[in-house]
């Protein structure tokens, strides 16, 4: 667009667009700070600007790319994602059209000739005119998707806000005065375009008699007009949900690099006032920003298993909670008068229906990690008030008397290898492996039979390993689930300190939640080892022919990924693999896989507490499973064939429908 000359034929136009510029901007930056980083810099450092250069060149496929935002679309049904980023990197392009023909041309009408050349604007413009319309396409589906065929994810309270009519309205008019302004300058100048859609209806214009002087009013009117929606954009955004704009691309450059299953460690008990986090000082910047990185856009909520069975729990909900404790401890005129987050703007309820499995994470657009402030708030409701549920309370109290989470069990530590060739590091220190049994395969008679399994493999495949027997004690998972960090860094040091004195190096584990607690989480205590889950080990054992399956297995095998084996640590094909190995098993993948997998309903210290809602979550998954007709649902978690084993049963169909651990039938099929 040509930039008029003058404003009111009086001041000349590039004073009055760079003033007019440096207001609006100097307001939205002072509102920024006020309302987002002034607060944020209030919490406590979350350690998230080390390794910088990694971190931003690892987050510009998820800012220019939208990686999660195309992540996360189905577009069979559901095409948001792709209009998002149309839309996007719309923004993108026209933003670096202002600044070459408003900024540079006001100042100078020869800047985008000297930048582009001639032949260079006319392919910008005819791009610019292609976006123009195709944005103008987008928004109207943009309406019809939210307001006439609502998708159930925009569905919720907090999506149904004025502030997305706004900024389409805006967007759209942005749209209509760049095509206005371009076609009646065509006409006041008697000349034609960069833009072919402009040029177009100039020239029609001039056929109906459009005379030149009323073409010049409304050119230098929809160009002014124009002007002022993109600097009204620049102070809208910091008072509206499109704050995300500012927040999205620092929240990803400050994303977790570690397995996204790791948690914050609590390091200050002897100095702390307090532990976890009710108020706003009390969450960490991360958390902070999250707050206003958030989009609004119901994705994390629309996976949550706890909401898809009825429960409370809705992470958008939680994420936006937290904003708005933000405004009223920004609003407070004193600390005693900020209220604690729980109760006034998250439910009790809502933090202990959360799963930690990761799900929205998986999903969020902005980078958000919803589930960690959660984790903080269990923390300050278990070592601080305390209040927990009665089942989370009960399992906490064994963990701390006996070093396992199971009540009335009438198993020892020993007594899954009772008859088994399987010696103890005390009786083979040279051993290569410690094979990590895990409370649950350890006291749990229908889980001791994948330890039993493991050991036959690892004969076979004549693996060095030992196991601790009766030194072995929970590795604290669970306390640190439920909030009890304390007593999770008792029990783990209790456990690196028996590493360490027999000099173990490598670690093999059957329970992703203990795989995924000693590889990530011990190292913040000092305790470095390498830790593998057996579906790695097996499956190379496997590809390498150490080992190899002979019997045939007839059955149809549908895979359940687990939450921590997966989503939080990647781990996908090695399972896999080992199932596909097995002769005569058909693999079949569930609706729900992979990083879209759906949690059995174990995670987060559910194994030890009732769940409220509508509906069981492992029934829920049951479901989904008897969906694919498969005979066989496989597993590597113990806490998966429990939850998997019960809904099968409450089904009436464990006569013909069975769970499986991998293991057991890879030692099955290897006669």
């Amino acid at each position: 667009m040509v930039p008029p000359g003058e404003f009111l034929g009086i001041v000349p136009s590039w004073i009055v667009v760079y003033l007019s510029t440096l207001i609006c901007f100097g307001v939205a930056t002072a509102i920024l700070y006020i309302r987002m980083f002034k607060p944020i810099l209030s919490g406590k450092p979350s350690g998230r600007l080390d390794q910088l250069p990694k971190r931003i060149i690892g987050s510009i496929p998820y800012i220019l790319g939208q990686k999660k935002v195309l992540q996360s679309t189905d577009v069979a049904r559901d095409r948001a994602g792709i209009a998002h980023a149309i839309i996007f990197w719309g923004f993108l392009s026209f933003s670096l059209s202002y600044l070459i023909f408003i900024y540079g041309d006001s100042i100078n009408n020869q800047f985008s000739t000297s930048l582009l050349t001639e032949t260079g604007i006319k392919i910008f413009g005819a791009y610019l005119d292609i976006l123009s319309l195709s944005l103008l396409a987008v928004i109207l589906l943009a309406v019809l998707r939210r307001w006439v065929f609502t998708a159930n994810r925009l569905r919720f309270d907090l999506t149904q806000k004025s502030e997305a009519a706004i900024i389409l309205a805006l967007i759209a008019l942005l749209m209509i005065t760049t095509i206005l302004a371009e076609a009646f300058y065509v006409v006041a100048a008697n000349t034609h375009s960069h833009s072919f859609v402009g040029n177009i209806l100039g020239d029609w214009l001039t056929n109906i008699g459009i005379t030149d002087s009323s073409a010049t009013y409304i050119y230098e009117t929809s160009w002014w007009i124009h002007l002022a929606i993109i600097l009204g954009f620049s102070v809208y955004i910091p008072i509206s949900k499109h704050v995300h704009l500012v927040g999205a691309p620092i929240a990803f450059v400050t994303r977790q690099l570690e397995a996204k299953g790791t948690l914050t460690t609590i390091t200050d008990f002897e100095e702390a006032e307090s532990f976890g986090a009710s108020r706003m000082k009390d969450f960490n910047q991360k958390q902070l920003l999250d707050a206003f990185a958030c989009a609004v856009c119901g994705r994390c909520t629309d996976v949550c298993p706890a909401n898809l069975t009825g429960k409370m729990l809705s992470p958008m909900h939680i994420v936006q909670g937290m904003r708005y404790h933000i405004a009223d401890a920004t609003s407070a005129e004193s600390e005693a008068e900020i209220p604690s987050v729980i109760g006034s703007r998250i439910e009790k309820e809502a933090v202990w229906d959360c799963l930690t499995c990761g799900a929205c994470t998986e999903v969020c657009p902005v980078g958000n990690e919803p589930f960690h402030p959660l984790i903080d708030i269990r923390r300050y409701m278990v070592m601080e008030e305390p209040d927990i549920p009665e089942g989370a309370q009960g399992a906490l109290l064994n963990l701390e008397q006996r070093g396992h989470p199971w009540s009335g069990t009438t198993f020892t530590r020993e007594s899954w290898y009772e008859g088994l060739d399987v010696q103890t590091f005390s009786e083979n220190p040279e051993a290569e492996y410690l094979l990590w049994v895990g409370c649950t395969n350890a006291l749990e008679q229908r889980s001791q039979s994948i330890p039993r399994a493991m050991v036959g493999i690892l004969n076979r495949a004549e693996v060095n390993f030992a196991i601790l027997g009766p030194e072995e004690t929970c590795t604290g998972d669970p306390a640190r689930r439920m909030g009890n960090e304390y007593l999770y860094q008792m029990l783990a040091m209790q456990n690196i300190e028996t590493f360490n004195r027999y000099g173990i190096k490598k670690i093999l584990t059957s329970c992703p939640h203990c795989f995924n607690n000693i590889k990530n989480e011990y190292p913040h205590l000092g305790g470095s080892f390498e830790v593998l889950h057996y579906s790695e080990l097996i499956a190379n054992l496997i590809q390498q022919k150490i080992i190899k399956p002979i019997v045939e297995i007839d059955t149809k095998l549908a895979y359940h990924d687990s939450c921590y084996l997966g989503r939080q640590n990647g781990i996908y094909d090695a399972p896999r693999n080992v199932a596909k190995s097995i002769p005569g098993l058909e693999l079949i993948e569930m609706e729900k896989c992979r990083g879209n997998g759906f949690c059995c309903g174990a995670g987060g210290g559910h194994m030890w507490f009732e769940e409220g809602g509508s509906e069981r979550v492992n029934h829920a998954r049951t479901d989904q499973f008897l969906e694919t007709n498969a005979d066989t649902v496989g597993v590597s978690c113990p806490f998966c064939m429990q939850m998997m084993e019960e809904g099968v049963q409450s089904k009436g169909v464990s006569d013909s429908r069975k769970v499986k651990d991998l293991v057991e039938l890879l030692e099955e099929s290897l006669g």
